[in-house]
């Protein structure tokens, strides 16, 4: 490397490290990466920049390791970049104070007693690969309600589909009146879905509702706005939904997965790090800088939890991520029991019924 210890930040950096085998080991380091992740760079003074930025993580990552020590943290796909681009670029979509309408069904009360102390629908057959919503597209919001549909849809008919998360980036566009959704004073004339700018699970939901989804190789992912819809009449549609409900309380969580199947979650992007490997992931979290349930939230699925009997670990809860099959446990990640809600946040859990093929229409809508 030649030329790097000219930006003031990366001096700062290699000076904490204070020893050349260190820095040599973060050479090798980098070098590994670059070949993993197919990384190149246009020009030699943003590789040396960049080498940098890797250093300033692989600090953040041992930092992190200290403080969350039942996760594993290290060099991940996202080590070239700085937290303030990884945020821009891979988090952001579900807002904090976006509420939930008014009229959405409450889930039902579940007997918590009898469960079973794992159960992962992902090894049952009920979830896709993980996928990847790319760089610059702000869709998570998209891939969390396609996982559950798809769950939903395999619970219902006994298949797997892949289905379309561009059909929503594309589609679920209409908007609606934002007094369903806000609780607050000087709120927007509209809240609508902005694909891969960003939108909300609940109007993804309500699209489904009306028009289905097709497969996912009749409307392939572009990782961009296409600019309109391209869903008509001759569109072949697989799959729908009946009803969505809401869960209110983590401790349901574990009895609607058993019943229901994947669940679409939203998760503070202040405990979802760029340096997790895999492990369970149970940070003590800062509560009093920020209010937690105020800042940018990112969209995931639940799929199962462990309850740590079986293999003398503590309870956890596997989840889905958008960010591709190299990031994670191969695109999924762990959390401990009271994360997700930690610090009064709220996921905002939502499961859902898919339409039986065999059957022409949905059962009765529940009560509110």
């Amino acid at each position: 490397m030649h030329g790097f210890t000219d930006d003031p930040l990366i001096q700062q950096v290699v000076s904490s490290y204070g020893h050349d085998d260190l820095l040599t080991s973060a050479e090798h380091q980098f070098s590994e990466f670059k070949k993993k992740y197919g990384k190149t760079y246009p020009t030699e003074e943003e590789e040396d920049y960049r080498f940098g930025v890797f250093i300033s993580n692989l600090r953040l990552a041992r930092r992190n390791q200290i403080m969350d020590p039942t996760a594993v943290h290290g060099v991940t796909k996202f080590s070239d970049l700085r937290p303030s681009e990884f945020r821009r670029h891979y988090l952001g979509s579900d807002r904090g104070q976006m509420q939930l309408p008014k009229d959405i069904l409450k889930a039902p009360i579940l007997s918590t007693d009898g469960l079973p102390p794992t159960i992962n629908w992902t090894e049952k057959g009920a979830v896709t690969a993980a996928k990847n919503q790319t760089r610059n597209c702000d869709g998570c919001w998209a891939f969390s309600t396609i996982a559950v549909l798809e769950g939903a849809h395999f619970l219902a008919n006994d298949e797997l589909l892949n289905l379309s998360e561009q059909q929503l980036i594309d589609c679920s566009n209409k908007c609606k009146n934002p007094e369903l959704f806000f609780q607050r004073k000087n709120i927007p004339d509209q809240i609508c879905n902005k694909g891969c700018k960003g939108g909300h699970r609940v109007l993804a939901f309500r699209y489904i509702e009306n028009n289905g989804v097709v497969k996912a190789e009749d409307y392939p992912f572009t990782g961009a706005n296409n600019g309109f819809c391209n869903v008509t009449e001759n569109s072949q549609i697989v799959a729908s939904l009946c009803y969505f409900y809401h869960i209110k309380c983590e401790d349901q969580y574990a009895s609607n997965l058993v019943h229901h199947g994947p669940i679409a979650v939203r998760i503070p992007i202040k405990i979802l790090p760029q340096t997790y490997t895999g492990g369970i992931m149970c940070p003590e979290v800062n509560c009093t800088s920020n209010e937690i349930n105020k800042i940018t939230q990112h969209a995931v699925v639940l799929v199962g939890y462990n309850d740590g009997t079986t293999d003398k670990t503590e309870f956890s809860w596997i989840i889905k991520n958008s960010w591709g099959s190299d990031w994670g446990e191969g695109g999924f990640f762990r959390v401990c029991r009271r994360l997700l809600v930690a610090c009064g946040n709220d996921p905002m859990a939502i499961y859902a019924t898919a339409k039986n093929k065999t059957a022409p229409e949905c059962p009765p809508k529940p009560l509110i």
